[in-house]
């Protein structure tokens, strides 16, 4: 067996428990049982658990970046946000377990996992509100502020994939899309110039 193999086989094993219940659950001793090494042997490939997690957290922040980053592509600032929209929708159908865990799963504190998760985590909100600004700016969205701007829109968008991932808007994937699609366009009539 390979080092990056092994490495790889406790990343996947450290992923898929911090997932399903949290870093409270994440320690040495039950990722190792679940790749079937020793608890030390992990350490040959993380100081610690803190940097499992870090490490965790920031792969599923790289997803994350993977949806949202062919939206930044638009030739303007409205066609930028409404991509990103769309990602947004297509992250949280697509992958369910991470946007679970962000969003739905209760009192997880990931702050052992480093200020560059706090910081990633701003400067993603900030490209948004910057990008609402613009809009703003040229005309296509209403005056007013754009951090307000930024959080309605979001809380559109956010509560309709909570709405959809708690089961509250039915089993039909075809049909919450087609209410999330308009359900953004209501917004936007409200916000548009």
């Amino acid at each position: 067996m390979s080092t990056g193999n092994l490495r790889d086989r406790i990343f996947e094993a450290a992923e898929d428990l911090y997932l399903r219940e949290g870093p409270e659950a994440l320690s040495m001793r039950r990722v190792a049982e679940a790749v079937g090494v020793s608890a030390p042997a992990i350490y040959r490939y993380f100081e610690n658990k803190e940097e499992l997690l870090n490490e965790i957290v920031m792969h599923g922040l790289k997803i994350l970046e993977s949806y949202m980053e062919p939206a930044l592509a638009a030739d303007t600032p409205f066609g930028v946000l409404t991509r990103v929209i769309e990602q947004y929708l297509e992250f949280g159908l697509a992958q369910p377990r991470y946007f679970d865990f962000a969003f739905l799963a209760p009192s997880r504190d990931i702050s052992i996992a480093g200020d560059n998760v706090t910081q990633h985590n701003w400067s993603t909100f900030k490209q948004v509100r910057d990008t609402v600004a613009a809009c703003i700016e040229d005309g296509t969205l209403r005056e007013g502020s754009s951090m307000e701007v930024a959080i309605t829109i979001w809380g559109e968008v956010h509560g309709l994939m909570i709405l959809w991932r708690t089961g509250r808007l039915g089993p039909d994937e075809a049909l919450f899309r087609k209410t999330y699609h308009n359900c953004v366009q209501r917004m936007f009539a409200g916000l548009k110039a």
